[in-house]
């Protein structure tokens, strides 16, 4: 007997354990159940409001995108529509008012503020719920849903998606593109200039051949991308209305050509009446004043003003040559040696603050045609995979330099000697004196 004791206590402990695991899992699964109104088994497709405004809208979710059909043919905020298609998923109500309510009435239900209709992916029957009137105690709404008896009240979260201005509805976003895609940026103006991308970087091609600041040119079209419209103005605009609005003769011309795609995205923009009007696809939309502004500057700002596009702790090798004087260093795992004119460790720091001071270097001015320069100080930097030759000299008392193939010159507030050496063994390791 006593053999069999630990058998049926393990027994007992087994039945105990299994027992307490349904009864959370009953318990969890009730409680999942609580206050659930709708539950949708597949993805949203299509969406109605009925509203008590008059304001009917249909949207539709087309190759992953919401587009509005009603009252007009334009592109929905997916945004909007993505929250709707979300909280009616698994839709559960605050709190249950009447459980077989006859009189509508009093709660605006029989006659809603909106009628929200969902059909979900293979089903023919939408899903119906009625938003009727405020709730006196808040914002939360009294709602029921069709074929079901009872009125519950709805979170404003939901109840306000159905209730928003029509134009609240739309795709606000003025152009939707990749930007990694863009490969060039024209702007005709007062001040026109073009951009255009080569590999990595950016290129200023016009009113002068440059080196463009790549971060500058990639906030342009992250600028475009996020600007939204303020106000819908005109859909489907005609001559009379876009002279009417000055874009027929705009002050800015802003085109964005995409990679692998023949017609640029064109936007036209106009002040006018201190406010900032917007041409596309011959819609007319007001845009904020930023979006003028930014692309409305002057062709020098997008000039790259930094000598070099590499850092210091990227070098792994250096050599200048000036006058007749050669001076060749090398990295040698976290130090520094020279190798010409002599053999010897250097200062860590001394090289650094160099390579640092090279880095640095940010142009005060551009001397686009310089006539007669003739670099005093070459520099090749050697790089993990390549070689940066870097050209030096000095114009009317100031550094200049360049990067080897550039036909411009930068300019600085600095002079030679405060970029290099008077004497490079000034450089050399101080050898540590002997402990007496």
């Amino acid at each position: 007997m006593r053999a069999r004791t630990p058998i049926v206590l393990f027994v007992i402990l087994l039945l105990l354990v299994g027992g307490i695991y349904f009864l959370s899992h009953y318990q969890q699964k009730k409680k999942a159940e609580e206050n659930l109104l709708v539950k949708l088994e597949h993805e949203v497709r299509r969406v109605e409001l009925i509203r008590q405004d008059g304001a009917d809208l249909v949207f539709k979710k087309e190759a992953g995108r919401w587009m509005m059909e009603k009252p007009k043919k334009v592109p929905a905020d997916g945004y909007i529509l993505g929250r709707i298609a979300d909280e009616v998923k698994e839709l559960r109500y605050r709190r249950l008012v009447e459980e077989k309510a006859t009189d509508l009435k009093k709660y605006g239900l029989k006659d809603p503020k909106a009628i929200v209709k969902v059909w979900e992916r293979g089903k023919t029957k939408p899903v119906v719920i009625k938003i009727g009137d405020k709730n006196p105690l808040n914002s939360n709404r009294y709602a029921k849903l069709e074929g079901d008896s009872r009125v519950v009240i709805l979170s404003s979260l939901f109840t306000d998606l159905a209730l928003k201005a029509p134009s609240d509805y739309r795709d606000k976003k003025i152009a939707r593109f990749d930007e990694s895609r863009a490969g060039k940026i024209q702007v005709q103006g007062k001040r026109s200039y073009t951009l255009v991308k080569k590999g990595d970087d950016w290129w200023m091609t016009e009113p002068v051949k440059s080196m463009a600041d790549n971060y500058k040119c990639e906030d342009l079209l992250y600028t475009l991308t996020g600007t939204d419209a303020k106000f819908f103005v005109k859909d489907s605009a005609g001559e009379k209305e876009i002279k009417e609005y000055g874009l027929d003769k705009p002050d800015l011309v802003v085109k964005v050509f995409l990679k692998d795609k023949n017609q640029p995205i064109e936007l036209k923009l106009k002040k006018k009446d201190d406010k900032v009007y917007l041409l596309k696809d011959n819609m007319i939309v007001e845009v904020e004043e930023s979006l003028f502004d930014s692309f409305d500057k002057d062709p020098r700002e997008f000039r790259e003003k930094k000598l070099v596009k590499f850092y210091s702790f990227d070098v792994k090798g250096f050599t200048w040559k000036r006058g007749k004087e050669v001076f060749q260093a090398r990295k040698k795992g976290k130090e520094w040696e020279a190798l010409k004119p002599f053999k010897a460790p250097l200062d860590g720091e001394k090289v650094e603050g160099f390579l640092r001071s090279i880095e640095d270097l940010q142009a005060q001015d551009f001397i686009d045609r310089p006539s007669g320069f003739k670099p005093e100080v070459l520099v090749d930097f050697q790089l993990e995979k390549k070689t940066r030759r870097v050209e030096f000299g000095e114009m009317d008392g100031k550094l200049v330099g360049r990067t080897s193939g550039l036909s411009y010159l930068l300019k600085f507030d600095k002079k030679l000697s405060d970029i290099f050496p008077e004497d490079v063994k000034a450089w050399k390791k101080k050898k540590e004196e002997k402990k007496k």
